[in-house]
């Protein structure tokens, strides 16, 4: 990702090296998954904040992945970085992720028109990140 980075400050370079670079790479996304009301799901990833629901955990990361493919083949298309119009999600989603329930790791699901392939690596929590419990409040006289 630092050459990435690097190609990013020269523009000449990032003109005549990035379709090279981008139809060449391997992109892995940690995602979180986390139960919603209604018996939803939501599907949300790490490295770029982007979210999808889905009737169960499997739906929401499919749903995740799709919307990936699409971006990633879009910006393929416009010789930008894929997924670089999305920033990374707010730190409490990492941490949840690092405590979570890892599911096994997806395989790679290649992109033909892009040239690259996605892997998604899963965690699964109890709650949506920054719901806490409500403390009870005694009662006074």
């Amino acid at each position: 990702m630092q050459n990435l980075a690097l190609l990013e400050a020269n523009a000449y370079e990032c003109d005549v090296l990035l379709p090279i670079v981008v139809h060449m790479a391997r992109w892995r996304l940690r995602v979180l998954v986390f139960p919603e009301t209604g018996r939803r799901w939501t599907a949300r990833a790490l490295e770029h904040d982007i979210a999808c629901e889905g009737r169960t955990i499997e739906a929401a990361v499919d749903s995740l992945a799709k919307i990936a493919r699409a971006h990633i083949a879009y910006d393929h298309r416009h010789n930008r970085i894929p997924l670089s119009a999305f920033v990374a999600a707010p730190q409490m989603y990492w941490n949840a992720f690092d405590g979570g329930t890892q599911l096994p790791p997806t395989a790679d699901l290649d992109s033909p028109e892009s040239g690259t392939s996605l892997q998604i690596v899963a965690a699964v929590v109890e709650r949506r990140p920054g719901i806490y419990d409500r403390v009870p409040v005694g009662r006074t006289a």
